[in-house]
């Protein structure tokens, strides 16, 4: 039997997002100066050990990261570790995961007790995680400010979205995120107008 996902909002999301950062970063004694340290949040804060591995038993060979709730460990594909925009984001995602949908697999799962990201379907336990990482990641008052300055600074003629993701991430100093999450992340909060280019860039981001 599959289990059956309560429906969370994206606003209900951006808050656990915000909460556990807020509480992570007050618990490490850390303050918001550039990037999110989710490693440090992982291990850290929710006691989770980091295990990179060349791939999931059991699982297809596209899933790049996974959380293991009995053995308190976050899988990491050893592929993507030097791609630091997505090696962050599994750990994010899979970290949203535990504030999501832990206690709801406890009770529903009969068998596999491991959580992957990176298969091509993209199932609605998923997206909320990807919808929690990009929002653990990227601050929403953060990014919001810092494009406003952007956008006051420069006049992109046609607007490219790469471009303004860019220019936002150089500006927050959120280095540990990638120009495709970024141009994702602008879109759902309203700052970029919705184009061609996303439906392709958010699949290649979502893979």
């Amino acid at each position: 039997m599959s289990i059956v996902w309560p429906a969370i909002s994206n606003q209900q999301i951006e808050e656990h997002a915000s909460n556990l950062r807020q509480q992570a970063l007050s618990f490490l004694n850390m303050e918001q100066t550039s990037e999110v340290p989710v490693e440090q949040i992982a291990e850290m804060y929710l006691g989770y050990k980091l295990d990179f591995v060349e791939g999931i038993d059991g699982y297809p060979d596209d899933v790049i990261g996974g959380i293991d709730f009995e053995t308190n460990t976050i899988l990491v594909n050893s592929a993507i570790e030097s791609h630091i925009g997505r090696y962050s984001f599994t750990i994010a995602h899979e970290i949203g995961h535990h504030v999501l949908h832990r206690e709801e697999f406890y009770r529903q799962s009969k068998s596999k007790h491991i959580m992957c990201r990176g298969m091509k379907e993209r199932p609605i336990e998923e997206m909320q995680a990807d919808r929690f990482a990009e929002s653990l990641l990227m601050p929403a008052n953060l990014v919001k400010e810092h494009f406003r300055k952007v956008r006051n600074k420069n006049i992109f003629k046609p607007e490219n979205p790469y471009i303004v993701a860019s220019k936002v991430i150089e500006s927050t100093g959120l280095n540990n995120v990638s120009v495709k999450a970024m141009v994702v992340r602008l879109n759902h909060l309203g700052l970029i107008t919705q184009n061609p280019l996303f439906n392709k860039i958010y699949k290649l981001f979502a893979s």
